[in-house]
Protein backbone atom coordinates (compact mmCIF):
# COMPACT_ATOMS: atom_id res chain seq x y z
CA UNK A 1 0.00 0.00 0.00
CA UNK A 2 0.92 3.25 -0.94
CA UNK A 3 1.91 5.74 1.80
CA UNK A 4 1.39 9.47 1.76
CA UNK A 5 5.21 10.15 2.48
CA UNK A 6 5.89 8.34 -0.79
CA UNK A 7 3.09 10.07 -2.64
CA UNK A 8 4.83 13.58 -2.19
CA UNK A 9 7.62 12.85 -3.78
CA UNK A 10 6.20 10.98 -6.41
CA UNK A 11 3.53 14.06 -7.36
CA UNK A 12 6.86 16.47 -6.84
CA UNK A 13 9.19 14.37 -9.80
CA UNK A 14 5.40 14.33 -12.05
CA UNK A 15 5.56 18.47 -11.55
CA UNK A 16 9.07 18.00 -12.71
CA UNK A 17 8.24 16.47 -15.54
CA UNK A 18 5.78 18.86 -16.41
CA UNK A 19 7.84 21.83 -15.92
CA UNK A 20 10.47 20.65 -17.33
CA UNK A 21 8.12 20.13 -21.07
CA UNK A 22 7.08 23.94 -20.59
CA UNK A 23 10.36 25.42 -20.13
CA UNK A 24 12.12 23.20 -22.74
CA UNK A 25 9.96 21.69 -24.82
CA UNK A 26 11.46 18.28 -23.52
CA UNK A 27 9.49 15.04 -23.25
CA UNK A 28 10.83 11.49 -23.65
CA UNK A 29 9.32 7.78 -23.76
CA UNK A 30 10.86 7.06 -19.89
CA UNK A 31 8.79 10.45 -18.26
CA UNK A 32 6.00 9.05 -20.51
CA UNK A 33 6.71 5.58 -18.79
CA UNK A 34 6.42 7.40 -15.41
CA UNK A 35 3.27 9.32 -15.64
CA UNK A 36 1.52 6.00 -16.83
CA UNK A 37 3.19 4.49 -13.88
CA UNK A 38 2.20 7.37 -11.36
CA UNK A 39 -1.40 6.98 -12.80
CA UNK A 40 -2.05 3.27 -12.66
CA UNK A 41 -0.63 3.15 -8.74
CA UNK A 42 -2.72 5.92 -7.36
CA UNK A 43 -6.22 5.95 -9.44
CA UNK A 44 -8.16 4.76 -6.61
CA UNK A 45 -8.94 7.00 -4.29
CA UNK A 46 -10.46 4.98 -1.70
CA UNK A 47 -6.58 3.95 -1.26
CA UNK A 48 -5.60 7.16 -0.93
CA UNK A 49 -8.13 7.97 1.27
CA UNK A 50 -7.03 5.24 3.42
CA UNK A 51 -3.41 6.07 3.57
CA UNK A 52 -4.31 9.77 4.76
CA UNK A 53 -5.95 7.46 7.77
CA UNK A 54 -3.53 5.41 8.44
CA UNK A 55 -1.26 8.85 8.62
CA UNK A 56 -3.26 11.27 10.97
CA UNK A 57 -4.11 7.64 13.08
CA UNK A 58 -0.01 7.08 13.25
CA UNK A 59 1.25 10.82 13.73
CA UNK A 60 0.80 13.62 16.33
CA UNK A 61 -1.39 16.24 14.75
CA UNK A 62 1.52 18.69 13.74
CA UNK A 63 3.59 15.82 11.97
CA UNK A 64 0.61 14.92 9.75
CA UNK A 65 -0.62 18.43 9.05
CA UNK A 66 2.94 19.71 8.26
CA UNK A 67 3.02 16.35 5.90
CA UNK A 68 -0.09 16.89 4.51
CA UNK A 69 0.21 20.55 3.86
CA UNK A 70 3.24 19.55 1.38
CA UNK A 71 1.31 17.31 -0.38
CA UNK A 72 -1.55 19.83 -0.73
CA UNK A 73 1.29 21.87 -1.81
CA UNK A 74 2.64 19.20 -4.63
CA UNK A 75 -1.05 18.51 -5.58
CA UNK A 76 -2.01 22.83 -6.15
CA UNK A 77 1.24 23.18 -8.31
CA UNK A 78 -0.09 20.06 -10.58
CA UNK A 79 -3.62 21.30 -11.38
CA UNK A 80 -2.21 24.81 -11.47
CA UNK A 81 0.35 23.51 -14.20
CA UNK A 82 -2.30 21.77 -16.33
CA UNK A 83 -4.68 24.19 -15.98
CA UNK A 84 -2.58 27.57 -17.10
CA UNK A 85 -0.22 25.63 -20.19
CA UNK A 86 -0.24 23.13 -23.00
CA UNK A 87 1.24 19.55 -22.00
CA UNK A 88 1.93 16.90 -24.66
CA UNK A 89 -0.39 16.05 -26.97
CA UNK A 90 -1.23 12.87 -28.18
CA UNK A 91 0.81 12.95 -31.18
CA UNK A 92 3.88 13.72 -29.43
CA UNK A 93 3.33 10.88 -26.69
CA UNK A 94 3.10 8.86 -30.04
CA UNK A 95 6.23 9.80 -31.20
CA UNK A 96 8.40 9.12 -27.94
CA UNK A 97 6.52 5.60 -27.97
CA UNK A 98 7.54 4.91 -31.90
CA UNK A 99 11.36 6.31 -31.26
CA UNK A 100 11.32 3.79 -28.43
CA UNK A 101 9.54 1.12 -30.33
CA UNK A 102 11.89 1.53 -32.97
CA UNK A 103 15.15 2.48 -31.12
CA UNK A 104 17.04 -0.75 -32.72
CA UNK A 105 16.37 -0.28 -36.29
CA UNK A 106 19.56 1.11 -37.75
CA UNK A 107 21.22 -1.63 -35.39
CA UNK A 108 19.10 -4.38 -37.07
CA UNK A 109 19.64 -3.06 -41.19
CA UNK A 110 23.53 -2.68 -40.31
CA UNK A 111 23.62 -6.38 -38.69
CA UNK A 112 20.89 -7.35 -41.87
CA UNK A 113 23.94 -6.00 -44.22
CA UNK A 114 26.58 -7.97 -42.39
CA UNK A 115 24.35 -11.50 -42.50
CA UNK A 116 23.45 -11.15 -46.01
CA UNK A 117 26.67 -10.80 -47.34
CA UNK A 118 27.78 -13.93 -44.86
CA UNK A 119 25.11 -15.27 -46.48
CA UNK A 120 26.65 -14.97 -50.03
CA UNK A 121 29.90 -15.32 -48.68
CA UNK A 122 28.64 -19.21 -47.43
CA UNK A 123 26.80 -19.49 -50.26
CA UNK A 124 29.93 -18.76 -52.82
CA UNK A 125 32.14 -21.07 -50.04
CA UNK A 126 29.82 -23.82 -50.52
CA UNK A 127 29.33 -24.20 -54.39
CA UNK A 128 33.36 -24.45 -54.23
CA UNK A 129 33.20 -27.30 -52.03
CA UNK A 130 30.45 -29.61 -53.42
CA UNK A 131 31.76 -28.59 -57.09
CA UNK A 132 35.49 -29.97 -56.12
CA UNK A 133 34.14 -33.52 -56.79
CA UNK A 134 34.02 -33.05 -60.05
CA UNK A 135 37.41 -32.00 -60.51
CA UNK A 136 40.56 -33.07 -60.03
CA UNK A 137 42.08 -32.20 -56.81
CA UNK A 138 44.18 -33.33 -53.71
CA UNK A 139 43.15 -34.40 -50.39
CA UNK A 140 45.04 -30.83 -49.15
CA UNK A 141 42.93 -28.64 -51.39
CA UNK A 142 39.72 -30.72 -50.61
CA UNK A 143 40.57 -30.24 -46.90
CA UNK A 144 41.37 -25.96 -47.37
CA UNK A 145 37.88 -25.72 -49.13
CA UNK A 146 36.56 -27.40 -46.42
CA UNK A 147 37.52 -25.43 -43.87
CA UNK A 148 36.99 -22.43 -45.68
CA UNK A 149 33.33 -23.44 -45.74
CA UNK A 150 32.86 -24.11 -42.39
CA UNK A 151 34.52 -20.66 -41.42
CA UNK A 152 32.43 -18.58 -43.43
CA UNK A 153 29.60 -20.70 -41.99
CA UNK A 154 30.48 -20.39 -38.24
CA UNK A 155 30.86 -16.56 -38.83
CA UNK A 156 27.42 -16.34 -40.71
CA UNK A 157 25.61 -18.05 -37.93
CA UNK A 158 27.50 -15.85 -35.21
CA UNK A 159 26.04 -12.74 -37.66
CA UNK A 160 22.90 -14.58 -37.61
CA UNK A 161 22.59 -15.11 -33.71
CA UNK A 162 23.42 -11.33 -33.23
CA UNK A 163 20.31 -10.14 -35.67
CA UNK A 164 17.98 -12.24 -34.43
CA UNK A 165 19.08 -11.10 -30.67
CA UNK A 166 18.33 -7.94 -32.09
CA UNK A 167 14.50 -8.39 -33.48
CA UNK A 168 14.26 -10.30 -30.01
CA UNK A 169 14.72 -6.66 -28.46
CA UNK A 170 12.61 -4.93 -30.72
CA UNK A 171 9.79 -6.72 -30.04
CA UNK A 172 10.18 -6.42 -26.63
CA UNK A 173 10.61 -2.70 -26.78
CA UNK A 174 7.23 -2.27 -29.35
CA UNK A 175 5.77 -4.41 -26.53
CA UNK A 176 6.61 -2.38 -24.13
CA UNK A 177 6.16 1.08 -26.30
CA UNK A 178 2.40 -0.12 -26.56
CA UNK A 179 1.63 0.00 -23.47
CA UNK A 180 2.58 3.55 -22.34
CA UNK A 181 1.05 5.87 -25.58
CA UNK A 182 -2.28 6.50 -23.57
CA UNK A 183 -2.44 10.60 -22.90
CA UNK A 184 -3.45 10.67 -19.09
CA UNK A 185 -3.03 14.50 -18.28
CA UNK A 186 -6.56 14.75 -18.37
CA UNK A 187 -7.21 12.14 -16.19
CA UNK A 188 -3.94 12.89 -13.82
CA UNK A 189 -5.98 16.41 -13.68
CA UNK A 190 -9.79 15.06 -12.91
CA UNK A 191 -7.22 12.91 -9.80
CA UNK A 192 -6.04 15.80 -8.32
CA UNK A 193 -8.88 17.59 -8.29
CA UNK A 194 -10.70 14.66 -6.51
CA UNK A 195 -7.71 14.11 -4.09
CA UNK A 196 -8.00 18.03 -2.96
CA UNK A 197 -11.51 16.98 -2.37
CA UNK A 198 -10.69 14.52 0.06
CA UNK A 199 -7.55 16.53 1.65
CA UNK A 200 -9.96 18.65 3.19
CA UNK A 201 -11.55 16.58 5.38
CA UNK A 202 -8.18 15.71 6.83
CA UNK A 203 -6.71 19.54 6.83
CA UNK A 204 -10.02 21.28 8.59
CA UNK A 205 -8.03 24.24 10.06
CA UNK A 206 -6.72 25.13 6.43
CA UNK A 207 -9.81 25.40 5.35
CA UNK A 208 -11.19 27.13 8.45
CA UNK A 209 -8.42 29.41 8.16
CA UNK A 210 -9.41 30.29 4.80
CA UNK A 211 -13.09 30.60 5.46
CA UNK A 212 -12.44 32.78 8.53
CA UNK A 213 -10.63 35.09 6.07
CA UNK A 214 -13.34 35.08 3.73
CA UNK A 215 -15.91 36.13 6.06
CA UNK A 216 -13.47 39.25 7.52
CA UNK A 217 -13.05 40.17 3.78
CA UNK A 218 -17.26 40.37 3.31
CA UNK A 219 -17.70 42.11 6.78
CA UNK A 220 -14.84 44.78 5.82
CA UNK A 221 -17.07 45.20 2.26
CA UNK A 222 -20.39 44.57 4.00
CA UNK A 223 -19.16 47.49 7.01
CA UNK A 224 -19.11 50.35 4.47
CA UNK A 225 -21.23 51.35 1.43
CA UNK A 226 -21.57 48.45 -1.21
CA UNK A 227 -19.56 50.35 -4.43
CA UNK A 228 -20.85 49.20 -7.83
CA UNK A 229 -18.13 48.93 -10.03
CA UNK A 230 -19.34 48.25 -13.00
CA UNK A 231 -23.20 48.43 -14.13
CA UNK A 232 -25.70 45.31 -14.69
CA UNK A 233 -25.66 46.31 -18.55
CA UNK A 234 -21.75 45.65 -19.33
CA UNK A 235 -21.72 42.40 -16.60
CA UNK A 236 -25.22 41.40 -18.05
CA UNK A 237 -22.99 41.05 -21.62
CA UNK A 238 -19.78 39.31 -20.08
CA UNK A 239 -22.42 37.13 -18.09
CA UNK A 240 -23.71 36.49 -21.67
CA UNK A 241 -20.86 36.15 -23.33
CA UNK A 242 -18.39 34.36 -20.54
CA UNK A 243 -20.55 32.18 -18.53
CA UNK A 244 -20.13 28.31 -19.01
CA UNK A 245 -16.80 29.18 -21.23
CA UNK A 246 -14.58 31.46 -18.70
CA UNK A 247 -16.67 30.80 -15.46
CA UNK A 248 -18.25 28.09 -14.01
CA UNK A 249 -22.27 28.27 -14.22
CA UNK A 250 -23.21 30.56 -11.61
CA UNK A 251 -26.31 32.94 -11.59
CA UNK A 252 -26.21 36.27 -12.76
CA UNK A 253 -27.10 38.13 -9.88
CA UNK A 254 -24.07 35.88 -8.08
CA UNK A 255 -21.97 37.05 -10.86
CA UNK A 256 -22.77 40.52 -10.55
CA UNK A 257 -22.39 40.61 -6.63
CA UNK A 258 -19.00 38.55 -7.07
CA UNK A 259 -17.53 41.04 -9.92
CA UNK A 260 -18.96 44.08 -7.50
CA UNK A 261 -16.99 42.56 -4.55
CA UNK A 262 -20.20 42.37 -2.70
CA UNK A 263 -20.80 39.79 -0.24
CA UNK A 264 -22.14 36.21 -1.89
CA UNK A 265 -22.98 33.12 -0.93
CA UNK A 266 -22.13 31.58 -4.30
CA UNK A 267 -18.20 32.27 -5.38
CA UNK A 268 -17.03 32.86 -8.66
CA UNK A 269 -14.80 30.07 -10.00
CA UNK A 270 -12.41 29.94 -12.97
CA UNK A 271 -12.93 27.19 -15.89
CA UNK A 272 -9.86 24.29 -15.87
CA UNK A 273 -7.87 26.54 -18.66
CA UNK A 274 -9.24 29.33 -18.93
CA UNK A 275 -6.88 31.71 -16.48
CA UNK A 276 -5.25 33.36 -18.73
CA UNK A 277 -8.22 34.43 -21.11
CA UNK A 278 -10.17 35.48 -17.23
CA UNK A 279 -6.66 37.83 -16.92
CA UNK A 280 -7.07 39.34 -19.42
CA UNK A 281 -10.95 40.38 -19.14
CA UNK A 282 -9.91 41.78 -15.61
CA UNK A 283 -7.52 43.65 -17.43
CA UNK A 284 -10.42 45.18 -19.35
CA UNK A 285 -12.24 45.50 -16.72
CA UNK A 286 -10.10 47.51 -14.55
CA UNK A 287 -9.24 49.88 -17.74
CA UNK A 288 -13.16 50.81 -17.41
CA UNK A 289 -12.87 51.88 -13.91
CA UNK A 290 -11.65 55.65 -12.58
CA UNK A 291 -8.07 55.43 -11.32
CA UNK A 292 -8.92 55.84 -7.81
CA UNK A 293 -11.04 52.48 -7.71
CA UNK A 294 -8.55 51.05 -10.58
CA UNK A 295 -5.96 48.82 -8.86
CA UNK A 296 -8.33 48.33 -5.70
CA UNK A 297 -10.79 46.56 -7.68
CA UNK A 298 -8.02 44.05 -9.62
CA UNK A 299 -6.24 43.29 -6.71
CA UNK A 300 -9.19 42.00 -5.05
CA UNK A 301 -11.22 40.25 -7.95
CA UNK A 302 -7.43 38.21 -8.42
CA UNK A 303 -7.87 37.04 -4.72
CA UNK A 304 -11.37 36.35 -5.31
CA UNK A 305 -10.38 34.47 -8.22
CA UNK A 306 -7.36 32.90 -6.58
CA UNK A 307 -5.28 33.89 -9.39
CA UNK A 308 -1.58 35.50 -8.32
CA UNK A 309 -0.33 39.08 -8.94
CA UNK A 310 2.76 37.96 -10.64
CA UNK A 311 1.02 35.13 -13.17
CA UNK A 312 -1.71 37.71 -13.67
CA UNK A 313 1.55 40.59 -14.83
CA UNK A 314 3.01 37.71 -16.98
CA UNK A 315 -0.25 36.10 -18.71
CA UNK A 316 -3.07 39.13 -19.52
CA UNK A 317 -1.71 40.22 -22.49
CA UNK A 318 -1.35 36.47 -23.64
CA UNK A 319 -4.57 36.93 -26.01
CA UNK A 320 -3.31 40.10 -27.73
CA UNK A 321 0.05 39.15 -28.25
CA UNK A 322 1.79 38.70 -31.48
CA UNK A 323 1.45 35.19 -31.80
CA UNK A 324 -1.69 34.06 -29.90
CA UNK A 325 -3.58 31.04 -30.19
CA UNK A 326 -6.73 30.11 -32.07
CA UNK A 327 -8.85 30.62 -28.98
CA UNK A 328 -7.09 33.30 -27.30
CA UNK A 329 -7.39 35.02 -30.61
CA UNK A 330 -11.42 34.62 -30.96
CA UNK A 331 -11.56 35.35 -27.31
CA UNK A 332 -9.89 39.18 -28.17
CA UNK A 333 -12.04 39.65 -30.78
CA UNK A 334 -15.20 39.05 -28.32
CA UNK A 335 -13.94 41.60 -25.91
CA UNK A 336 -12.94 43.95 -28.32
CA UNK A 337 -17.04 43.78 -29.49
CA UNK A 338 -17.84 44.57 -25.89
CA UNK A 339 -14.56 46.82 -24.41
CA UNK A 340 -14.10 48.08 -28.29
Amino acid sequence: MVTIQDLIPQYGELNRIYSEYIVNNVFSFDKQKFITGFYRQHNNSKDFEAALLKLVLDKQKEQYILILKSLKTEIEKNILIYETHTLPDDNIIARVCYDYADKHNLEIEDQLEVTRKLSKSVNEAYNRYDSIGYREHTNEEKVQVEKEYERRKAEYEKAKAELDKLYELQKQDRKEAFQYMENLFDAIYRLSLLFMNILKKYIPDIEKKQEEQNEQDEQQVTSGEQHEYFSMKLLSIIYEVCLEEQFEKISASDFYANMNLHPCKNKLKIKAREKIRVCYLIFLMSEELPKQDKDEWKDKILKLLDIDESYYRSKYKEPVSDFPSDSNQNFAKEMERIFG
